[in-house]
């Protein structure tokens, strides 16, 4: 099937895939974020810049030294309609998959050892998928489309002490400082704000 599309396309080389075959936009968009998860999660393993450049930490210019699994995965603005090989992440410690396209939270289960993930700017309606991140301990997932307060209970499982959910509908709602607070008992700031 991808072979007719791809022969669709060279006959009509001024189209995008998305025009020549409409029916699957977001098979390609789900495909585009695979490749650009492999790309950068490759990178970070190997020690290489976003931008695929080595990263000498060494003095020895010909001697390029990984990265160490420390080191954070900055997968944002990269248009991600979702995130995959997140099985390659398990010891990373912070993430930040903000401004994409990503409307919920799968490949997170993964993620044991993550400490701070930023999940802002994205379509979220849920915060489903965090409670397998149970080191977490600081959550942005402002500017997205959550509204349910009973979202907030999947963070019970994390070690939350810092907790941003400011730009959501859920924060107009009057339970919504009250909700979160019960939820999670460690919580330090909430919304940039010291509690």
């Amino acid at each position: 099937m991808l072979t007719l599309v791809n022969m669709m396309h060279a006959t009509q080389p001024h189209k995008t895939k998305d025009q020549v075959d409409p029916m699957r936009t977001g098979y390609y968009r789900d495909l585009w974020s695979k490749i650009l998860c492999e790309t950068a999660v490759t990178a970070w393993w190997l020690g290489v810049s976003r931008d695929l450049e080595p990263v000498v930490t060494s003095r020895d210019q010909d001697h390029v030294t990984p990265l160490s699994s420390w080191e954070p995965l900055n997968l944002s603005k990269m248009y991600l309609s979702k995130l995959a090989h997140s099985d390659y992440m398990f010891t990373l410690r912070e993430l930040d998959i903000s401004h994409n396209n990503l409307a919920d939270l799968t490949g997170l289960a993964s993620l044991l050892n993550v400490q701070t993930l930023n999940v802002s700017h994205n379509k979220l309606a849920s915060l489903e998928g965090i409670e397998h991140c149970k080191h977490l301990e600081s959550l942005d997932a402002s500017h997205n489309s959550i509204h349910n307060p009973g979202t907030v209970l999947l963070c019970t499982k994390c070690r939350l002490h810092t907790l941003c959910l400011e730009g959501n509908p859920l924060t107009g709602m009057e339970l919504y400082p009250g909700c979160v607070l019960e939820s999670c008992p460690m919580l330090c700031k909430l919304d940039g704000k010291e509690l």
